[in-house]
């Protein structure tokens, strides 16, 4: 049977710490914190429960619910959200809920069924009453790229309006003043922000908006196809296309080659996302990149700081920033 000496041999810490650590008697830095609870639950250690911490009492497993595990930008995030943890002795148990509510529910209720330490929800459709309430059960959450008032310290988002804001005054200041924009679905938050983002900038710059430039899509391929086609078909200029996602960009330039029009010769091209793809076609897409390694060590650090109920302290709102490659052209004017 496993000892405090073993524990604090393991963890590389005093044996005084360790038991300040199981008593909770008094304060312990946080990191020295982590590897006595790492070593304790690797050696199986075992007290009391009389004086054994309640934060102790944990399986050292963290769940995450995104719509969907395979796709480029939810498998990155899952991999940073997973070699975060595992520094600290956490394993991670991942659902998809696609983008129906009811299943993201049923994956976020096996998760507690699983009694996991936390739980990381991503993208999610889940109502904000919902989200108060799993909280309110005492569950340590945060929540990706969704923002609730009452939860704030919980949430860490990127800000899509300013990605959007980006991407638009990146094509005017390359001399493009007839922009087209393919939108992402307007019933998700980041969707509507990154398309406020665009009208912002052409607000800024004394442009109107015209609706006959912009037209939706659901973030596939396809969509972005039949969007650009439709834009065509409406017999208004455009000399260049930001994409509110680089799939949409993807396939949108697809249809542009269709129609004679090559990228970004007759027509340049901004996607959204950074998607890792883009390397690999031609011409590389110039593109927003969305700071996906950052967030998930912020979420990371938030959640291990919920556990060991630090105060928070972390970035709750994230800048993407511009990657440019090979898809935007400066008109010849400027």
């Amino acid at each position: 049977m496993a000892t405090i000496r073993d524990v604090s041999k393991r963890a590389g810490v005093s044996a005084a710490t360790v038991s300040r650590v199981i008593n909770g008697t008094s304060h312990v830095c946080h990191d020295k914190k982590l590897k006595v609870e790492k070593a304790i639950r690797e050696l199986n250690y075992k007290r009391g429960f009389s004086t054994f911490s309640p934060r102790l009492n944990r399986n050292g497993s963290i769940g995450i619910v995104v719509p969907e595990l395979g796709g480029p930008i939810y498998s990155s995030l899952f991999q940073s959200v997973e070699e975060g943890f595992r520094q600290f002795g956490y394993h991670i148990i991942a659902t998809s809920g696609s983008d129906d509510a009811n299943k993201q529910k049923e994956s976020v209720e096996y998760l507690l069924s699983r009694r996991v330490d936390a739980i990381i929800l991503g993208n999610l459709t889940l109502d904000d009453d919902f989200l108060m309430e799993l909280e309110q059960r005492g569950v340590p959450l945060v929540i990706l790229n969704h923002y609730v008032p009452e939860l704030a310290d919980s949430c860490i988002s990127i800000d899509h309006q300013l990605g959007g804001r980006t991407a638009t005054e990146f094509l005017l200041s390359n001399g493009h003043t007839q922009i087209a924009c393919i939108a992402g679905p307007q019933d998700k938050a980041g969707a509507r922000a990154r398309l406020q983002g665009y009208k912002n900038a052409l607000s800024d710059a004394n442009i109107d908006y015209n609706e006959d430039l912009v037209c939706e899509g659901d973030y596939l391929e396809a969509s972005g196809s039949k969007a650009i086609e439709r834009i065509i078909k409406r017999n208004k200029a455009f000399t260049a296309v930001f994409a509110s996602n680089d799939r949409m960009a993807f396939g949108a330039m697809q249809t542009l080659r269709k129609h004679g029009m090559s990228v970004p010769e007759d027509i340049s091209l901004l996607g959204f996302d950074n998607w890792s793809f883009n390397q690999y076609i031609a011409p590389g897409i110039t593109t927003i990149n969305m700071p996906l390694k950052e967030m998930a060590s912020e979420a990371v650090q938030l959640i291990l700081q919920k556990l060991s109920k630090k105060p928070c302290n972390v970035e709750f709102m994230l800048r993407p920033t511009l990657v440019e490659r090979d898809s935007v052209q400066t008109l010849a004017s400027l």
